[in-house]
């Protein structure tokens, strides 16, 4: 999620740097015929680099952990799905920033070592901005740092992925002015550059959740536009029914909602089956009762979408679909 393409060996071959969805950096290393495997940047004493929630791929679950946490700060559980490499102590290495998925924070991670042997610290420190915790309205998808003002020192850009499946608010895009220099960034308040969206559309307009925003001129006309990828949210506009056709769909709900509570005291009884027990245990419990009872929850799944595409052939349900859109740049004219 969110690649860059930089030297970060400074070998003289791009290497790829992304976050992605286990909560940890990574980098494909650049070679004269191609790149190398993904591989997890580590910290100086051989850790994964993470925020205090992560994927544990020995255990094969969700884990947590406080080793990484800024000192002396407690902060929300945070989730790291984004990444950018930049030089932002003046040492000549790249250090990196990460972007929370699940809190919303910055983090920078420092190289404490070189090019050629990078040693990260074994602590996130936060991000200030306005002399505060940098924390990002419905958090980080995707960050930049991008002269984005042309006052020589690069920015700080950041999307936001909003509420991606109900109806809560949405996603933006926003800049942090640095008010600094590029080695000792001193972040302003932020200018949003695409307002957090409310949602409530019955066609798509822009993008309502998950915002990937990236930086360029595509229209050659000299000044800086923004293309930013994410899904639009919404509810076609519904025809009147008439009387018979809003019986059908009254008797399909019915269905549903008995689908749904059969699903639901099945999850009670595993729930209750669970109490108790160690977590190893546990989840050989959920297992086992699962595989028992796999086929009837498939067959009660594939009803359940049938019934439900039939409510929609009469009742538009609200569309989440991923675009690609430009916003222009008309700021100069």
């Amino acid at each position: 999620m969110s690649p860059q393409f930089v030297d970060f060996d400074q070998d003289g071959h791009v290497d790829i740097v992304a976050g992605t969805f286990d909560g940890s950096p990574h980098i494909s290393f650049g070679t004269a015929t191609g790149w190398k495997q993904p591989e997890q940047i580590l910290d100086k004493e051989g850790q994964r680099i993470v925020a205090n929630a992560w994927w544990n791929f020995d255990e094969k679950k969700w884990d947590d952990t406080d080793r990484c946490n800024p000192e002396g700060l407690v902060l929300a559980e945070g989730h790291i799905t984004s990444a950018w490499a930049a030089d932002m102590d003046g040492d000549h290495d790249l250090d990196l920033l990460l972007g929370d998925h699940k809190g919303g924070y910055v983090y920078l991670r420092r190289n404490e070592g070189n090019p050629q042997k990078l040693a990260f610290a074994t602590r996130n420190e936060v991000i200030l901005a306005a002399g505060a915790v940098l924390k990002v309205p419905g958090t980080v998808t995707t960050l930049r740092l991008f002269d984005w003002n042309r006052d020589g020192v690069q920015d700080l850009l950041l999307g936001s992925m909003g509420d991606a499946y109900s109806a809560g608010a949405g996603g933006g895009v926003f800049v942090f002015p640095n008010e600094g220099t590029n080695s000792a960034p001193s972040y302003g308040e932020p200018q949003t550059l695409v307002k957090v969206s409310g949602k409530g559309g019955s066609e798509p307009t822009r993008p309502d959740s998950g915002l990937y925003m990236d930086v360029g001129d595509p229209d050659g006309d000299g000044d800086f536009d923004l293309v930013v990828g994410g899904y639009s949210h919404w509810t076609p506009a519904a025809r009147e029914l008439s009387a018979d056709e809003q019986k059908r769909v009254d008797g399909l709900q019915e269905q549903l909602a008995e689908l749904d509570a059969e699903q639901e005291k099945f999850w009670e009884r595993v729930s209750a089956a669970m109490e108790g027990l160690s977590e190893e245990a546990a989840e050989k419990k959920q297992q086992e009762m699962f595989e028992a009872e796999k086929e009837q929850l498939q067959a009660s799944g594939q009803k359940r979408q049938k019934i439900q595409e039939q409510i929609d052939a009469l009742v538009p349900s609200q569309q989440r679909v991923s675009y690609v859109w430009l916003y222009e740049n008309l700021g100069a004219r």
